[in-house]
């Protein structure tokens, strides 16, 4: 029997604080709730260089003072795969984990149903 994988998440943001204080707090969700997640954070400027092909995410979270991105990204990450959304403002503002992994688990769950 083959160990689950861990599920990649990339958080694109402006300039990675405030992403990183809720990447820890979406890991501890997460590993309250025996899920593996690989989370990283990028810059804007970062995220420009990202080669999705070689460096695949299964999903790509998009801080809200960068949603501007999205239709960029989406079509950058999306044809390899990578589910592509926006964090929600107030999830964003209140560094809240819990609320952001149960997010990426619609989302990769919903990927898996083939919604």
């Amino acid at each position: 029997m083959s160990e689950a994988k861990p599920i990649r998440v990339l958080i694109v943001c402006a300039i990675g604080m405030s992403s990183s204080l809720l990447e820890a707090k979406t890991e501890e969700a997460a590993k309250a709730a025996g899920v593996e997640l690989e989370m990283m954070s990028c810059t804007t400027p970062e995220v420009a260089r990202w080669d999705f092909k070689e460096n695949f995410v299964d999903v790509l979270l998009i801080a809200p003072q960068v949603r501007y991105k999205r239709k960029s990204l989406t079509k950058d990450a999306g044809q390899y795969g990578t589910l592509v959304e926006p964090i929600e403002s107030i999830t964003y503002g209140m560094v809240d984990g819990e609320k952001l992994f149960q997010q990426i688990m619609t989302m990769v769950e919903s990927k898996e149903k083939g919604e």
